[in-house]
């Protein structure tokens, strides 16, 4: 694929959000995902998710080539040149040129920094009460301990990488938001229900997504790494915990296998990559506040970015379903409002 010149008519450096249909424009993004798709007459194109610091977007590449799917991958920053449609109420590019971004570009207007998604929250201030809420509920100086250590290490990840490629708190500092929220959610059914071993739930809380930080590329450019790809993050999240216990001395046992079946068990079927269902009380309870934490993230952003007209959103691919709009107030106002 031949690279054209930096400089071309049409502004570049344009978010997604302000992208109108009708229009035609030039500029960068990021491949969040990349799929080969055939028309009704059997011929291939490309189906693309670009993103930027405001939002998504489907593209859809048809004269597709086989030196086209080579030329740049998942998490890569592209420049593009397209025209926006509408389909089913939503916008959608159709590419007429895309290459991957050179160093080049950043003479013309293309900056990283307004391509990747962020968490809305501080990213300090969200580590400080995870901390504080580790600090506070855990009893066991094990626990403490294999928390403290995992944390040390892995500070930078944790505190950068999102949560997913594409389902939920895909942006720079969505595991952090995630797991947060996760053990926010342990904290409140551990006084619920007294007769869980709270030590234990805070722990999973905390390590059962541990292995993305494996499964996944750089915060710059989420995508899925070889390893990410063949083992997936529950057992490299299992082996992780495994490795770690093994530098406490007389870490017990007992416990390290219940942590690691709340890691193993986190997905809570194995369509989903679970090799096991949870069989614990604990590990039930986690199951259900990773899912719904998950599931609550993707419903704000599905209501946040979808631009049609009716009382109903397009119907989401993840969550099996589309969602209703109600107030016409903003996610975020509403958020504002039940937090007052």
């Amino acid at each position: 694929m031949s690279v054209w010149n930096a400089i071309f008519p049409g502004k570049v450096m344009q978010l997604i959000k302000k992208l109108q249909a009708g229009e035609a424009v030039t500029s960068f993004s990021q491949i969040q995902s990349k799929q080969v798709r055939f028309k009704r007459d059997g011929d291939p194109y490309l189906r693309l998710v670009l993103r930027d610091s405001s939002g998504c977007i489907e593209a859809r590449l048809w004269n597709h080539t086989e030196e086209l799917d080579q030329a740049f991958k998942e998490g890569d920053f592209v420049k593009y040149k397209a025209k926006i449609e509408l389909y089913n109420g939503n916008r959608q590019l159709i590419l007429e040129r895309i290459r991957k971004a050179v160093p080049e570009d950043r003479l013309h207007g293309f900056k990283e920094s307004e391509l990747v998604a962020r968490t809305d929250r501080d990213i300090e201030e969200m580590w400080k009460e995870l901390q504080t809420l580790i600090d506070e509920h855990t009893i066991k100086v094990y626990i403490r301990k294999l928390l403290s250590n995992i944390l040390a290490k892995f500070r930078e990840e944790i505190k950068t990488y999102p949560a997913g490629v594409e389902v939920h708190h895909n942006y720079w500092g969505g595991f952090l938001e995630h797991i947060l929220s996760v053990l926010e959610s342990a904290v409140f059914f551990s006084k619920k229900y007294p007769t869980l071993d709270q030590d234990l739930l805070v722990a999973g809380a905390v390590l059962h997504d541990i292995g993305k930080i494996q499964e996944l590329g750089t915060p710059h450019a989420s995508s899925y790494t070889v390893r990410g790809h063949l083992i997936g993050h529950v057992v490299l999240g299992f082996d992780l915990l495994q490795k770690e216990a093994s530098l406490i001395p007389n870490f017990p046992s007992e416990v390290l296998t219940q942590l690691g079946h709340l890691i193993l068990s986190h997905q809570g079927r194995r369509k989903w990559g679970s090799p096991k269902r949870p069989k614990t009380p604990e590990a039930l309870v986690l199951h259900y506040i990773d899912d719904l934490d998950a599931k609550m993230n993707r419903f704000f952003r599905v209501l946040e970015q979808d631009e049609g007209r009716s009382d109903f959103t397009a119907f989401d691919y993840y969550l099996q379903r589309s969602v209703y709009k109600g107030s016409k107030r903003s996610v975020k106002e509403r958020v504002l409002v039940a937090s007052s």
